[in-house]
């Protein structure tokens, strides 16, 4: 539960934006300055690809579309607001969607702290994690031509082309790893991930070490039990390419990217580090031009623009392309969490979690991503045809705050409710990358400073 002062903040910032939103820009005063539910049981390890989306209602009735003048004034006066109660926040971007296009957007401060140079609407953001439902899309589009099937196992696409494969890992499905159920840890041991960290090579020479070393490696859990894991999605990525016998990176572009009209997409941190022509990535402020390693780029390393993001959204809202990507059984089984999840439990789909909000009119589609420098967040409603997407490039704790507090802000004054509790699916403070080097650090300064 926020404190009573940050809610009285919030709401006093919307009254101002619904002024702007429907009545034109005027000024705004600048404004003085609970951990997500543990998804369970998301699905099936088998799911009819005719399951239904949970949680769909009848559509609620939303403001009236503003001007998108005013629409981009108002989001341009919340990312300003962000960045003052955020200090250290040195660039943040958002785009809201409803009726299958783009109804405002707006990005607020500059690409690299300490330097002059905006950034703009066409910058690149980092969707860190957010890329799962990505890849997902891409797993779909695969089972619906044949090339991969929900129930295909490890050892059925993999087997000839992996040294050794654990036992209890032979047989786990497509479903399985896109539900998180593969029983791997987020990343893998330490001694494994910083191998990664260490690796040359093609980004396919990457990915295949990397799955190696995880798939010889006994599972953190049992296969079927639930488990956050970047490490299935990369066996995800790897899965497609020898199922087609095309590199993975080829294949987003040409079965999901291209088809939804995203020209901008790329992996890894952009821009040329010896320059400021992308954001920065950033920590606690400070300009740490890194990323994580390639052979994360299935689940943790796609960049792209706001509008391209959004345009990735419109199509998990039901808008489909000419001809369309998916079939509809497939496309509603990516979104999918059972009937029976419990009210109180948020749930994984395909890439996406689904918590239940009483403000959200059902189940919303939502993700966070980051790579300890950069961070992201979406909230998409599909039975509103609605959503809202943030993007910052700071990675620390204080970008999940500023993230949370512009898609509160956005949700209440472009839906008409207050979104209480928003309750993202963002880990806490003491969970972030980096947290336990901090607290160390605070001891050891603390223990300096003692009589």
């Amino acid at each position: 539960m926020k404190p009573l002062s940050a809610l009285i903040t919030l709401a006093a910032l919307c009254s101002a934006i619904a002024l702007v939103v429907f009545r034109g820009p005027g000024p705004l005063q600048a404004q003085t300055v609970p951990p997500a539910p543990s998804p369970t049981n998301p699905s099936p390890q088998a799911p009819a690809p005719t399951q239904p989306a949970a949680g769909k209602t009848a559509p609620r009735t939303l403001p009236p579309l503003p001007a998108r003048a005013n629409a981009d004034a108002a989001i341009r006066q919340v990312l300003d607001a962000a960045r003052t109660r955020f200090p250290r926040i040195p660039a943040i971007a958002a785009v809201v969607v409803r009726d299958g296009r783009i109804i405002g957007q707006g990005v607020s401060g500059v690409r690299k702290a300490g330097e002059p140079t905006p950034a703009t609407e066409r910058d690149l953001f980092h969707l860190g994690t957010c890329t799962k439902s990505v890849t997902a899309t891409l797993i779909g589009v695969l089972i619906d031509e044949g090339k991969l099937r929900w129930d295909s196992t490890i050892m059925e696409v993999l087997g000839r082309d992996v040294p050794e494969i654990h036992a209890s890992l032979a047989g786990v499905t497509v479903d399985q790893l896109l539900h998180h159920r593969g029983g791997f840890l987020p990343r893998g041991p330490r001694e494994v991930w910083e191998r990664a960290q260490r690796a040359k090579g093609t980004d396919v020479e990457q990915r295949t070490a990397y799955v190696n070393d995880m798939l010889a490696l006994e599972p953190a859990k049992a296969p079927g039990d639930y488990q956050y894991s970047n490490v299935g999605y990369v066996v995800l990525g790897r899965m497609a390419e020898v199922a087609t016998g095309v590199p993975f990176e080829d294949l987003m572009q040409q079965k999901v990217l291209k088809p939804l009209g995203m020209t901008t997409a790329v992996f890894g941190q952009p821009g040329d580090p010896k320059g400021v022509d992308q954001p920065w990535p950033h920590s606690s402020g400070k300009p740490l031009f890194r990323d994580n390693p390639a052979c994360l780029n299935a689940s943790a390393r796609l960049c792209m623009s706001m509008d391209d993001w959004a345009r990735f959204a419109i199509f998990h809202l039901g808008h489909q392309p000419t001809p369309p990507l998916l079939k509809p059984a497939t496309f509603a089984a990516l979104q999918a969490v059972p009937e029976t999840l419990p009210d109180d439990q948020m749930g994984y789909a395909c890439g996406w979690f689904r918590p239940l909000r009483p403000w959200a009119n059902g189940r919303a589609l939502h993700h966070v991503g980051g790579n300890a420098l950069t961070y992201c967040a979406i909230w998409l409603f599909p039975q509103d045809d609605m959503g809202v997407l943030v993007a910052t490039n700071e990675g620390t704790f204080l970008a999940g705050d500023a993230t949370d507090f512009v898609s509160g802000s956005l949700l209440l004054a472009f839906r008409g409710v207050e979104p209480r509790p928003l309750d993202s699916a963002r880990p806490r403070e003491k969970d972030w990358p980096g947290a336990e080097d901090r607290e160390r650090r605070r001891k050891q300064s603390e223990a300096a400073q003692a009589p």
